[in-house]
């Protein structure tokens, strides 16, 4: 097998382990703060020891390459976390996938703003398409709770906004460890508004399950653009955006919106059109 075959096949597992991510933080049901106290401390502790297992001669100057920017990545990265639990509070697993998947886009914004790469058509165009879905999708929310739960998950696509532009910015430097600052940063952040680190025994055992989903999937996925072209890895990201809501669809029967099914496929499609011409403009 090619190894460009097998790092897609990898990335495509990546997104596969990720995908129930949203329905394990439903099945806990617990409170917000609490959970992500734990799914922080969790996932730092996954993320440490795949460095120690990895690289454990040289983790010290890992961590002290990644600088500043690094530490504003981590601080991110655990406010992703914590933005993502609190969407899933407030609104569905369908529209707060839609929103968040927003992000590549997003990226190239921010990309533009802060580092003056060059936005070409084809990427305004799906801008304008990927908002305009993303608009549909949250005006089922608008004037209810549920539009709390939207803002979160748009506040959640940005923040990865402006991380994706921090690694692409320092792209020489491994920002793995800047992930498990990221979980600890979550887990701190959360100490000030949980009223309980208490879980009880029924959610514990989810809780450990998102953990090993997340880090194995962020690692593989951090992993994925040193051998598949980024436009590559955006084709496959979208597959969340699906797998995502059809989980939660199955196993706990929460079913999307006739809005977030149409806005979602006008986002989805989008998004693949645009990474493939991407790819094979590229090639």
């Amino acid at each position: 097998m090619k190894l460009h075959t097998k790092w897609i096949l990898i990335t495509m597992l990546a997104v596969v382990i990720l995908s129930p991510d949203s329905v394990l933080i439903r099945l806990a049901d617990t409170d917000s703060w609490g959970l992500v106290f734990w799914r922080g401390i969790g996932f730092g502790v996954g993320v440490l020891l795949f460095l120690v297992a990895t690289r454990p001669k040289s983790i010290r100057d890992d961590f002290y390459s990644i600088g500043n920017e690094g530490i504003l990545l981590g601080f991110l990265f655990g406010l992703n976390s914590v933005t993502f639990v609190l969407a899933l509070e407030f609104t569905s697993i369908a529209n707060t996938l839609i929103i968040i998947s927003s992000a590549p886009i997003i990226t190239a914004i921010i990309a533009w703003l802060l580092l003056g790469e060059r936005v070409n058509m084809a990427t305004i165009i799906a801008m304008l398409v990927v908002f305009s879905g993303i608009y549909f999708v949250m005006s089922d929310s608008f004037g209810n709770i549920n539009i709390k739960g939207d803002l979160f998950a748009l506040s959640t696509a940005t923040m990865m906004g402006i991380s994706f532009t921090l690694i692409r910015k320092h792209k020489a430097i491994s920002m793995v460890p800047a992930m498990s600052v990221g979980g600890f940063s979550s887990a701190a952040l959360s100490l000030i508004f949980a009223p309980t680190i208490f879980l009880p025994i029924e959610a514990l055992w989810y809780v450990v399950a998102m953990c090993f989903v997340c880090t194995v999937s962020f690692i593989l996925i951090t992993l994925a653009p040193r051998h598949v072209p980024a436009a590559e890895v955006g084709m496959i990201m979208p597959l969340e955006t699906v797998l995502g809501p059809l989980f939660a669809w199955i196993i706990i029967s929460e079913e999307p919106s006739n809005k977030a099914i149409i806005g979602g496929t006008i986002v989805i499609l989008t998004l693949f059109i645009h990474s493939w011409y991407t790819a094979t403009s590229e090639n």
